[in-house]
């Protein structure tokens, strides 16, 4: 796609790289997954090429360099509690449904822009194990938390437009860059009292209030920040970074596997058919057996993956790869993240959409792992591979499955008179599916979502 996939085409089994505003982006080739994956980060380190890459310093997420609380939140509390959630997410997202849907589609065909509406859906979802029943709901923290994200990407996109040695004067006159520190302030005004109070008690050895106890990632900061972490600004500022990796990414993936099966019609049946011969012992273990929706849902990012690069990394230190590439310190490298899931030697046919292309693959004795939509393979990158693949994927899944249950059981959709699907958007290395198109909706007669 566009400099990168030309790059991928012309040498697949060999480094190359390419200038960026910010400086020369080493793309290495497939052959080096396991191996760049399996670096640890004294030598390449991943966190600090995501604060580069999201303008860390003007958009807050420099935060994520000085304390790992983001990330052991995910590993220790929310990825183990998914089972005691599942049933909390599925009321909150039925309740949603209700509220936003338009009551229009009740009783016909209705249009809708897509794009807000799961927005402002997975925004509530992804509250209730974010912040809880106290504040899912809460209008105030819903604004902050789907205005950050947006307000992110639109200062990325924009000072990515400039040289480095630009930003600090070019964001000074970007609204989304103060409007960006405003939210975090108002995080603090939100969610502030509720952190402090629940501090307080902790330290006085007070049995805490039941909405203290409520399995939410708010309340679990509390009970694992250490040290400097344990003070209420600095865990609100923790909670609105969280809700960049608790909207974003859900939400594209939602609307290009809506998008995607509004053009593939054919696949509707056989999910719909998958979720109905569940739905009488329908449970929390109920989303891992869903493999044909894994299926489409892999197809779908595969096609079109939150970024065309993977395994972004910058070096700490001069090394020398397997092959031979020496890479010098400060390096920014990358592997072609869409280019290898779209390379015909790995995939047959990559242009063509197989919604059930890993169910197939699975064979008469399916592993029930490998082709979940949360898994990781080397040419499967989506969320990274390795023991530093993104530690959100499950919640992820987990939430994006159950929209999509949700939606296809109780909805049909369909393009507007004489259109197809949405086109797809690349910005930087950025691609989304486009969330100004509109699309049809209308409510089915015969409702069959089994919670």
């Amino acid at each position: 796609m566009g400099v990168v996939g030309n790059g991928y085409d012309k040498f697949t089994e060999k480094a190359f790289q390419f200038l960026r505003s910010d400086g020369n982006i080493i793309v290495l080739p497939p052959s080096t997954v396991q191996e760049l994956s399996s670096l640890p980060p004294e030598i390449a380190d991943g966190t600090k090429a995501l604060e580069h890459d999201l303008m860390g310093p003007y958009t807050g997420l420099d935060f994520i360099l000085q304390s790992r609380l983001h990330h052991r939140i995910v590993q220790r509390r929310l990825t183990p509690n998914l089972g005691k959630l599942t049933p909390h997410l599925e009321d909150e997202l039925g309740q949603a449904v209700t509220d936003l849907f338009p009551k229009e589609a009740d009783d016909g065909w209705t249009t809708v822009q897509l794009y807000p509406l799961l927005l402002a859906l997975t925004a509530r979802t992804s509250a209730r194990a974010f912040v809880g029943t106290s504040f899912c709901r809460d209008q105030r923290w819903l604004d902050v938390a789907v205005n950050f994200v947006e307000d992110l990407f639109r200062t990325v996109v924009f000072l990515r437009a400039f040289p480095s040695w630009l930003h600090p004067v070019v964001s000074c006159f970007i609204p989304s860059y103060w409007r960006g520190k405003n939210y975090f302030r108002k995080a603090r005004q939100i969610l502030g009292p509720h952190i402090q109070e629940r501090l307080d008690a902790m330290a006085e050895g007070k049995e805490l209030d039941e909405k203290f106890l409520e399995p939410c990632a708010l309340n679990w900061l509390v009970d694992i920040a250490e040290g400097s972490e344990r003070n209420s600004p600095r865990l609100a500022h923790t909670e609105t970074v969280l809700s960049l990796a608790g909207i974003h990414t859900m939400l594209l993936r939602q609307l290009s596997v809506i998008y995607d099966l509004t053009a593939h019609p054919k696949y509707m049946d056989d999910l719909r058919a998958e979720i109905t011969s569940m739905a009488s012992d329908w449970n929390k273990t109920s989303y891992a057996r869903l493999r044909k929706i894994d299926s489409f849902m892999r197809e779908s990012q595969r096609m079109a993956p939150p970024t065309i690069l993977g395994l972004k990394r910058i070096m700490q230190q001069p090394h020398t790869l397997q092959d031979g590439t020496k890479l010098s310190k400060a390096a920014y490298v990358c592997v072609a993240a869409h280019a290898i899931e779209n390379d015909p030697r790995i995939f047959p046919e990559p242009e063509k959409f197989d919604g059930l292309r890993n169910f197939k693959d699975e064979g008469p004795h399916p592993d029930s792992n490998k082709h979940a939509f949360a898994a990781t393979e080397p040419t499967v990158l989506g969320f990274g591979y390795g023991k530093t693949a993104c530690p959100g994927r499950f919640f992820a899944s987990l939430v994006i499955k159950m929209s999509i249950v949700k939606l296809i059981s109780e909805y049909e959709f369909r393009f507007m008179p004489g259109e197809g699907r949405p086109k797809n958007w690349v910005i930087h290395e950025f691609l989304f599916a486009s969330p100004w198109d509109k699309i049809r909706v209308r409510r089915r007669q015969k409702r069959t979502c089994p919670f």
